[in-house]
């Protein structure tokens, strides 16, 4: 099949695996980037609110035959949802869950909301009005941030009183002490959960695993699979595709969920490794051929990543 990802950048091991099964067609809105040369395909494109991307998009997506777009910026979900239907026109098949799960997982605190009306544990969380009375530490982060970026740890009322004006529309949540999972899952195109991966994150860099593992806990899988069969709401409104969970595990055992990304995170060339085809399994969804969950089969392995260099 013929696969388009957008914002490649250095997304060279998650190209890599789509290529031992498919055609890849890259974009991005700059030419120096790694990625570009482990494509079959590159085209330079504008950024995604400017006028012309979508158009853009549709007309590589028709020259190079495209069977499956896969976005990787989330600023683009929600203009890419809303233009669903042109892709559909074309033979394309947007591999992006439905607009309203990207709404509610764009923003921590519809996020919060989400999961507090769902009875689904997670951190306690108070916008920057609500915060009175609270135990330090505290975690505060943009409410629509993404990648780690200007996630601080609080360590007492000075702290506070300085990043709650330095980050913009933050909100704080209770800090929770125990380990931290990314959790990989793959969503069929009616939103059926087929795989579900927990990584644990042993060593992060940049808001990005660069040492993990994989991990059959069972109770991890089953909480997530109960979280992601409340995602799927009705026909318009389910997860389609990729799906990356985070979780703590505190020193009691519980289980808190903290986001859901919906798209594929940086580590999950560990969950192909450890045996989940995505590729295969996502050319199956879009022939309509039958798929049959394989929920907790993976093996257990550890990833340590490092650098590369592309030499020009």
């Amino acid at each position: 099949m013929k696969v388009l990802f957008t914002a490649i950048g250095r997304r060279v091991q998650l190209i890599e695996h789509f290529k031992k099964y498919h055609r890849v067609t890259g974009v991005d809105i700059e030419e120096l980037v790694p990625a570009k040369y482990f494509v079959d395909a590159f085209y330079k494109v504008p950024k995604w609110n400017d006028k012309d991307y979508i158009d853009n998009l549709l007309n590589i997506c028709q020259k190079e035959k495209i069977d499956m777009l896969i976005p990787l910026f989330e600023r683009e979900f929600t203009l890419l949802c809303e233009n669903r239907e042109k892709f559909n026109e074309i033979g394309t098949v947007l591999i992006l869950s439905s607009k309203r799960i990207i709404e509610i997982f764009n923003d921590k605190w519809e996020s919060y909301k989400f999961f507090m009306s769902n009875n689904i544990d997670t951190p306690m969380t108070y916008s920057k009005q609500e915060l009175k009375d609270c135990n330090f530490p505290l975690i505060i982060k943009p409410t629509d941030g993404a990648g780690s970026k200007n996630v601080f740890k609080i360590k007492d009322e000075k702290e506070l009183n300085f990043f709650i004006d330095y980050i913009e529309n933050p909100i704080i949540q209770e800090f929770v002490e125990g380990t931290e999972y990314t959790i990989d899952v793959l969503c069929d195109l009616d939103g059926n959960v087929i795989s579900i991966v927990p990584r644990q994150r042993i060593e992060v860099r940049a808001g990005e695993v660069s040492k993990g593992r994989t991990v059959k806990d069972m109770a991890i899988i089953e909480r997530t699979l109960e979280l992601c069969n409340k995602l799927k709401i009705d026909e318009n409104i389910k997860p389609i595709g990729p799906l990356t969970i985070q979780c703590i595990v505190d020193l009691k055992g519980n289980i808190k969920f903290i986001e859901v990304n919906p798209r594929f995170g940086g580590g999950v060339p560990l969950s192909f490794e450890a045996g989940v085809a995505y590729a295969e399994l996502l050319r199956k969804m879009v022939k309509g051929e039958e798929i049959l969950p394989i929920i907790g089969e993976f093996k257990e392995l550890t990833m340590l990543r490092y650098d590369e260099a592309v030499y020009i």
